[in-house]
Parts: structure tokens; sequence; C-alpha cells
């Protein structure tokens, strides 16, 4: 039998023994607590809130506590100086505030209580949860006895815990050296950090050092991408604090609280690049030719090359797959840079924190062979045209036909080719930059080449905000378009054929043209996944990477201090990734200068009784577990205190500080031991979003049964099966739990309600004693109904 279940069996045992306990109301006016510690409690009366429906002098009276006195505002600066002096006269060690949510002053009421541990401070919530949804003046005031006799039990048990601060360490990795990834490590670079560049290619830059020209809504003009881009390069070369690290992937990466070991291995081009000096001799002497990816496959390169005339590092590459090492550029070299005896190197990297900003790749056009990209030489995408309108490009920037190099009369582009699509390998989203992509080129080719006409067939086009204006720039140009989707593309004689019903005329359309250019969808890269799978990031239905809230944490991924940025984490433009590079630096920043500190309550692990099974990793939605080298860890800047892991792990060595089992059952014995003969009792788990709602509720003066007892948890995945048998076992009629789940838990939400359920029906208690809501915070109303419900249920049974 496990640790688990000996536990559980011993707790229902005592729990059945000393049922008897929950018609024992304590007695005495000043008992000490365990050790001598006193316990205060401090009321509020709150201008009449809580004292026109609760008899004060009775709730004083009744409470079994070393201090008790009411105050008529407790929040106010007298009252502040009131409860310090008492702390200090009355020479107490733990602290009850009996008044208002502690969702909004709790931490008013601790920095109060300065003297003591603030985990020593407890609150109890007698007016949102008690005198404003009661309105029987006797009741109330039963409740709120309870309520605060609950709250000293559990300071009681509570433990002194210290504050914990994360600092995370003073460097970066960021992954990919795209217009993102140099935005990103600038940003940082700039404010002291220390930032490593780690790119798989030969060098920095990205798509955007390929596209030519960018568009310049603001402008209604066309800019050129490289000098736009190469100011930003340089200065990333002569940062001080940038390291630059091309040809280069991640091995492993290892994670701890503060920081992550990573290894990197860097390919051996066979070059010494502080020896190489570019002066492109080894080129001339190079037998090999191979298809110049710079320039998509419409030019040839040698297997030693470099990139393009800026590429940064200034320094040439071999191609290790196409090169047949004759030794002719060695020879060919003399600076002595080229040595065929380098490996590969294996490079250790410790980083406080990582941003992925590894870009896109372009949908495989191939997958649509209806329109003819392998098929016919003049059907091409929008990458070959922005190459082939490049001034570096393999024309100078002439536009021309592949088959014949002469100039297209006109120009039909294909919109959504791959995005918007359902068929099979398609892409469902949007790709949210092929229209204004198609916009530029067409603006461009109307501008130097007025003799082609262009034709756009689209689906919709989408030119949002001052892209609009854009939109009206170039079609005052002369170009058409064409709403509808083309259903292939053939050829007839010299000429191709778009296929395609226009929509808006409703008639199909043959229209003959020179040359086809598709809109190509863009989709997530390899290099992004497989960095995912590596740092256990989650990925997006679109197998983008996952922010881990859209709206307020939208740089953030589902793992603590690693961060995204450009089109890693979606399809979007320029503008966007270089907003989003700079929000991510500033997420990172923000980390290494203010720290991090947890709030309680978090897990922690005794590794001495820890057997690495890994099923807390598994259960833990907010990737907070991590495999160490030799035990299970647990970052506490990312846990949430949930309790999921606690509750599967088999050896029971994961414990809940901030909120321990010692309090959950004083509050439990507290809250049921009161309870009269007949006397209907309801226990009310509620998270922090339930727990809001509750609150809502007593906002909006909207009454309820008295005889619902809340206690806020973390999450339902807290209590455990044990729990449930010492609240059945101590008198509870009915038991509730109410919870918002992250998105990120679902999965470990839905196994706790199934567990819970599964278990109380073994125990032989009625399932309906046990129930689970889905809170939401302004659908208050719909949590008083299952409050009403719940009671006229068990009021029902109770009569017959």
């Amino acid at each position: 039998m496990s640790t688990k279940s000996k536990n559980l069996e011993k707790t229902i045992h005592n729990s059945k023994v000393n049922q008897k306990t929950r018609d024992k109301k304590n007695q005495g006016t000043n008992p000490d607590t365990k050790a001598g510690e006193k316990v205060g409690v401090f009321l509020c009366r709150c201008g009449g809130n809580i004292s026109d429906t609760v008899d004060m002098e009775e709730l004083k009276s009744s409470i079994n506590a070393n201090f008790v006195e009411d105050y008529e505002n407790l929040c106010s600066l007298n009252c502040r100086r009131n409860i310090r002096e008492e702390i200090m006269d009355q020479n107490l060690d733990r602290v009850v505030i009996a008044a208002c949510s502690p969702l909004t002053h709790l931490k008013t009421f601790q920095n109060y209580a300065d003297p003591l541990n603030p985990s020593m401070v407890e609150m109890v919530n007698l007016r949102e949860q008690c005198s404003w949804v009661h309105s029987d003046r006797e009741k109330a005031t039963q409740k709120a006895i309870g309520l605060t006799q609950a709250g000293v039990e559990k300071v009681k048990s509570a433990q002194a815990l210290k504050k914990i601060i994360s600092r995370t360490e003073k460097s970066a990795a960021i992954f990919g050296g795209g217009i993102s990834g140099i935005t990103a490590a600038l940003s940082l670079a700039n404010q002291g950090v220390k930032v490593t560049i780690i790119e798989k290619n030969p060098t920095i830059g990205g798509n955007m050092v390929k596209i030519g020209k960018v568009f310049s809504p603001e402008k209604l003009a066309e800019e050129c991408s490289l000098c736009i881009l190469n100011p930003i390069i340089n200065d990333v070369i002569n940062h001080k604090n940038i390291k630059i690290m091309t040809k280069t992937n991640l091995r492993r990466a290892g994670r701890r609280s503060t920081y992550f070991n990573l290894v990197l291995e860097k390919e051996t081009t066979f070059v010494h690049e502080d020896r190489c000096i570019a002066c492109g001799n080894c080129v001339d002497v190079c037998p090999v030719e191979v298809p110049d990816e710079w320039n998509q496959g419409m030019t040839t390169r040698k297997a030693i090359y470099k990139p393009f005339a800026q590429a940064v590092p200034d320094v040439y590459t071999i191609d290790v797959e196409n090169c047949i090492k004759c030794g002719k550029c060695a020879k060919a070299c003399n600076m002595d840079a080229i040595d065929f005896s380098l490996k590969n190197e294996v490079i250790p990297l410790k980083a406080g924190s990582v941003i992925i900003a590894t870009g896109h790749e372009n949908f495989d056009l191939s997958k649509r062979p209806e329109y003819g990209y392998d098929r016919f030489d003049d059907v091409i995408s929008q990458m070959d045209l922005a190459r082939l309108l490049g001034v570096n490009g393999p024309t100078l920037g002439k536009l021309q036909k592949i088959s014949d190099g002469k100039v297209p009369q006109r120009v039909v582009m294909i919109q959504c080719t791959g995005s918007r699509d359902e068929k099979t390998d398609g892409k469902r989203y949007c790709s949210k930059v092929c229209c204004m992509i198609a916009l530029k080129h067409a603006s461009i080719i109307r501008e130097k080449f007025p003799e082609t006409e262009v034709v756009i067939c689209y689906t919709d086009l989408r030119t949002p905000g001052m892209y609009e204006n854009y939109l009206r720039y170039v079609q005052d140009k002369g170009i058409k378009l064409v709403r509808g989707r083309p259903g292939e593309v053939s050829r007839k004689g010299d000429h191709l054929i778009v296929r395609v019903e226009d929509t808006l005329q409703r008639q199909p359309l043959e229209i003959e043209t020179d040359m086809v250019v598709l809109s190509e969808a863009i989709e997530p890269s390899e290099g992004t996944m497989k960095l995912a799978k590596r740092f256990n990031v989650g990925l997006s239905q679109d197998m983008f990477i996952k922010e881990k809230h859209a709206k307020i944490k939208p740089v953030n991924t589902d793992v603590e201090r690693i961060f995204v940025c450009g089109t890693a984490q979606g399809p979007k433009d320029i503008t966007d990734s270089v907003s989003q590079a700079n929000a991510a630096a500033a997420k990172v920043s923000e980390q290494i200068k203010c720290g991090t500190e947890a709030e309680p309550p978090v897990a922690i692990i005794r590794t001495s009784s820890c057997s690495r099974c890994g099923k807390c990793k598994e259960i833990c939605g907010f990737k907070a577990i991590y495999r160490d080298e030799d035990y299970m860890s647990i970052d506490p800047m990312a846990c949430r205190g949930c309790g999921a892991c606690a509750g599967v792990c088999p050896e029971d060595a994961i414990k809940i500080i901030g909120l321990n089992d010692q309090e959950l059952y004083a509050q439990m014995e507290a809250l049921l031991g009161d309870k009269k003969e007949g006397e209907i009792r309801i226990l009310a788990f509620l998270d922090n979003v339930g727990y809001t709602a509750a609150d809502t509720i007593g906002n909006n003066r909207v009454n309820y049964p008295e005889a619902v007892r809340i206690i806020r948890i973390p999450s339902i995945n807290r209590i455990m099966p044990e729990h449930l048998i010492f609240a059945y076992a101590h008198g509870a009629d009915g038991i509730l739990m109410a919870e918002y789940p992250d998105e990120c838990m679902l999965e470990a939400y839905k196994a706790k309600m199934k567990e819970l359920s599964e278990f109380v029906a073994a125990e032989g208690i009625p399932a309906d004693r046990l129930r689970f809501y889905k809170a939401y915070a302004p659908h208050f109303r719909g949590l008083v109904k299952q409050f009403e419900n719940f009671y006229q249920d068990i009021s029902l049974k109770e009569s017959n």
C-alpha cells in the first residue's frame, strides 16, 4: 500500500472516531494556542455595513481567542496604528481580521500587522459573504461567529513563510536572428543584459533581407528593406553585450528556477571565422555549383559561398552537404582560413531567459498541384517575385518571365494559396500579410513596368487600419481585382490560363496571362517546433508557439522566463514583429531588474521521498515542474499551488505551503462544529474566480441560504479524497466546488472531478451530496442559483 493510501485510511478512521466533535463548541475566553502563541481578533463594524446585520457584542463574546476587539473602520489610518500597538502590547503572535474581502484588503492588513509574518495574518469576510447576503440578524450573527472562529483555527495551524524572491540571471538567449530576434537583442543589450543570438543559418537577417522592399502605408510608398535593416544589424554587430552564433542549434535544455542550462552545437563550415577576410578567392576555384536558396533557386552558387553581399558575419561558409572536399579552395586561401579537419563544436550556455524568434516558413506550393507551381516555369511564388524585383536579385530588379526572359504583359496573382484552406495540408488560418504583399508587388510592377497589367484574384482583401489607404493608393495605379479563388492554372500555347469564378459578377472567367504569382501561406518553421519540444513550450492548434494568454500575456509562453515574438508566434508583418520583440525584451528586462516574488500557495517537493516517477510533471499544466539531474523540481515562480501534483504523487512527497492540510481541516471543523440538530450545512470550496463571484453576490446584495460556508482554495485540485471524508464525517450535508479552470489545467480539472466523484460513490455517500460548478466572475447569479438549488435539494431529502 502506498504512503498516500495509508495516510488516507488513517484520516478516514480518525475522522469517524472524532465525528462527535462537530457538536462540540469551543469554550473559554483566553486559552493559549500551541507553544503559548497568542491569537488576536480584530472585528470591523465597517460603518454599519457589518454591524447593522451582525450582533457585534455577541460575536465579540463568542470568539475563542486571546484578544478580541471591535472597531468602526479597521482600514482607517488610526486603526492601522491601533492594530500595530495591540500586537505589541498584547504580545500577539497571530492575527485574524474579520472585516471585508481578502481579495481587496488582505495585503493592506498584512502591512498593518507588519511586526508579524504575513502568513500569520488571516482575513475573514464578514461583509460580502455574510452581512450583505443575509437579512436574518440571528442567523447572520451565528454564521459570522462560525466564519471568524474558522479563521482563528486556521491561523493557529498556519506556518510562517518567507517570501520566495527569484532573481533571474542577467543574460538572455535569443533563438532566431531575423528582425524580431535582433530587435529584442538590441533592446536588451542597451539595458546592460548579455545577449546571445543563436541562428541556424550562416547569416542573420531572416526573411526581411530577401524581400527587396517593404511597404510603408503611412508614406504610401515602398522602401528598401536592406536600407532599413542594415543600420540595425550594424548596431548588433558592434554591441559589446551581444554575441552572434550562426550555424548553431540547440541540443539540450536544462531548466532551473532562475536560469537555463543550454547545450548548443555549432556546425562546422570548415572556415575559421576569425581568419576569413571575405576576399572571394575560394569561390573562383570551386568547381561545384548548386541552386542558390538566397535567390529562391533561380540562380546558382558555389559550394563555398557567402549568402549575399551584406551577409553577417562577413565570412564565407562551406556547404558541407555539397562540398566534394577537393581542396582547391584551401589552396587558394591566402589567410589559411579553410581547414577540413574542423569538427562541430559543443558549447554550454547559461541564460536567465529565453526568447523564441525562430520565424516562419512558406507553404509548400507543390501541395497545390492544380496551380502548376512545379509544372510551369512562369508560375512562381510571392517570394520568388520579391527576388525578381530586388535590385540585388537574379535579374537585378527587372521583371521577366522565367521561361524566356521577356517582360510579361499580364501578371495574375492568386491569393490564399494554402491559407484559409480546408483542403488536406491546408492552413485554416489567414496568413495576415499576403494581401499586403500582393498589393506591394502590384504597386512596384505598375510603377516600374507600366505596360504590364496586374490582376489579383482574392477571397477577401484584408487590409485593416491604415493599410486601407495603401489599398486605395495601389488601386489608383490601375490594378484589377477579381473576387474569387481560381480552380486551376493550365497552359494554352505560349500563355497560362487561370480559371476562376468571379463571385461578384457571378460568372466563370478564363484569364489569359504570361505569369502567375501564388501568395503562399505562412506556416510554422521546423526550427520553431523543434525548439518548442526541447523547452516543453506549448503550441497552438496551428503549431505556432502558444502565448500564455493572448490578451494579458501576449509574449509569455506557458513556461516561465521563456518568451516569444515575431512569426514564431503566428503570421504577422514586420511592424507587429518589431513591436512584439520590444515587448518580449521588456518582459525579460522586468524580470531581471525587479525579480519575481512567488505568492503562496506554492508546492514543494521532499526530495528524500521523491521516486522521480514524473507523474507530477505530466499533470502540471503550468509547466512548473521539471526533471532535474537528480530529482524532480518545482519552479516557485511558475507554480500556482493548485495541488494537482500532490494529488497524483504516489509517495506523498509534495506539500502545498500557504494552505496546508492542517489549515484546511481546522477550517472545516470550525465551520461544522457549531452545527445544531436538524440544521443543514454546506461547504463551498471556491477558487479565486469563484470567490470573486461570491463577493459580487454580496456587492449586489443578493441573498442565499445561511447554510452555505465558503472556504477559499487555489483550485479544486487542492482537495483530496481525505478532505471530503473529513468534511462528511464532521457533519457536512453537501460539498460544492466552484472553479474557473485555467485552460492549461482543463484535463487535470476533469480528472479531479472524476476522481472525487468515484471516491465518494465508493464510500457510499450519495452522489448528489457532491457538486461541481464552473464559475464565472460576472455570472454571480449562476452561483447563487447553485447555492439555492443545492440547499433546496438537501432540505427536501432531509424532510423525507
